[in-house]
Parts: structure tokens; sequence; C-alpha cells
């Protein structure tokens, strides 16, 4: 495979497509130091700008990563999660050949802020009992969660299972909980410090926020949770199975 320079396609666009080849082939695996920009230049008669524009993209999309000081290494795959398809992402780790885990950080009763009270449907000047863990991957910190219990549903808390199984499995005592609801939002969000610092990355490095609460049947709220997670390392599926009779920009 060979650059065509009589192709409408643009250079740097046919060389991350070579480039992608080689990943997604299994010529260079996770965690194989990458090609340099000199290297990829002489070999395929480009101009280092053509290099860095592919390399760039296969950066964004996270198929390569460029440590100062190290090099550019080819990226895990993004570890998936369908909660459609698999509500317990633990479940769904392991099937995927990675070794879900917990570090508990925190556990205990705290004033809750506004997000919180209106989430939870708050009125009064109540505490609310709240847990925060990392989620790990291969004993790895990929995610921060902050879940946020309504106080009349504290009495089906488990210790024993704040490091055990998926992210509800510490209220499993509550024998309705299979058939509770979940409402969850999605936004990219900037790394803050203490985020940056637990996740042993950069401060202002993208990553997925997921807002979830969890409801009964009744409609009424369990828990609130917060969780933020790698971009580099996660990526989460949502399926529509409902024709689409349109698409508007």
């Amino acid at each position: 495979m060979t650059i065509d320079r009589n192709s409408p396609m643009p250079l740097y666009y046919q060389l991350k497509q070579l480039l992608l080849a080689k990943i997604d082939g299994g010529e260079l695996k996770a965690g194989d130091i990458f090609p340099t920009e000199q290297q990829i230049q002489d070999d395929y008669e480009v101009s280092r700008t053509t290099v860095r524009q592919a390399l760039g993209e296969l950066e964004d999309e996270g198929k390569i990563s460029r440590h100062r000081g190290r090099g550019t290494f080819v990226s895990k795959p993004k570890l998936g999660h369908s909660p459609e398809n698999y509500p317990n992402l633990a479940d769904h780790m392991t099937q995927q050949g990675y070794r879900p885990g917990w570090e508990l950080l925190s556990a205990g009763w705290v004033v809750p802020g506004e997000t919180v009270k209106i989430a939870l449907e708050i009125k009064s000047e109540s505490k609310v009992f709240c847990l925060e863990r990392l989620r790990l991957e291969n004993d790895v910190a990929i995610g921060y969660h902050l879940a946020y219990i309504s106080p009349q549903y504290t009495g089906y808390i488990e210790e024993a299972s704040y490091t055990d199984g998926g992210s509800l499995r510490y209220l499993s005592s509550m024998t309705t909980l299979s058939e509770c609801v979940a409402d969850r939002t999605l936004e990219a969000v900037a790394a803050n410090d203490k985020v940056a610092d637990l996740l042993n990355i950069s401060p202002g490095m993208p990553l997925l926020q997921v807002r979830r609460t969890v409801y009964t049947t009744e409609r009424q709220p369990v828990e609130f949770f917060i969780g933020v997670y790698r971009g580099d390392r996660f990526e989460y599926h949502i399926n529509n199975m409902r024709a689409i009779s349109g698409i508007n920009a």
C-alpha cells in the first residue's frame, strides 16, 4: 500500500489510512512505539506537514498517544459501554478482557449542593449520603465517581459492596432495584486539577461526563450519580433503533 499522488484524496488522509491499517491489522500493537515523524516522512516520501496532519488526526481519534520526552505510542483500544445492551459495566469490562475494580475514596453524609438537591428532590436542609470512588481498569484509574443517595434509601446501602461489581451493587439489597429506571446525560468536560491528579492525566484533558438519576417505578429518585471518564480510554454507545425519517443538521 502506497500513496497515490494521482488520487483526489488528500495526501495526509491517505497517509492516515495507511498508518491506521498497520494498527488495525496488528502490525503495530497497543503499547508499541510508533514510527517517528522523520521515519514516516522518509518511508512515504511526504512532507512533514502531511505527516503531522495525519498523526494529529490519529491522536484526536485516540489511536496513538504522544508523550514528551518518550515518543509516540499505539494506544490501547477504548473501553466501550452500551447501557442498553450491557447495564452492568463491570461485567461488560470482564467480557472485553479487562479486569474491573474500584478504589474507595470516601463514604459519608454531606450537605448537598443545589444540583444534588434538585436531582434528589430534596427541599429541606437534609444531608445525603455520598460515595466517592475511582473506577479501575486493570488497577489503573479511568473514571471518577460521585454517587449521592436519597436519605429514604440509605438503609439499603451495603458497605461490603463499595468495591465490588457494578456501580449500583452497593444498593443490591433493594429488591425493587431491578425495576428502577435511569435518566442519563452525557457531556464533554475538561479535567480540573483534582480529577487530573486522581486519573494521572494533565489538567484540561477532555473527559466524558455521565450524569445519571435512578428512579423507582413511582418516579421517586434513589441515586444521583456524576461520573467522569478519561476521553482516551472510554467511549459510550447509545443505541437508537427507531426509524429515522430525516436528518437535520
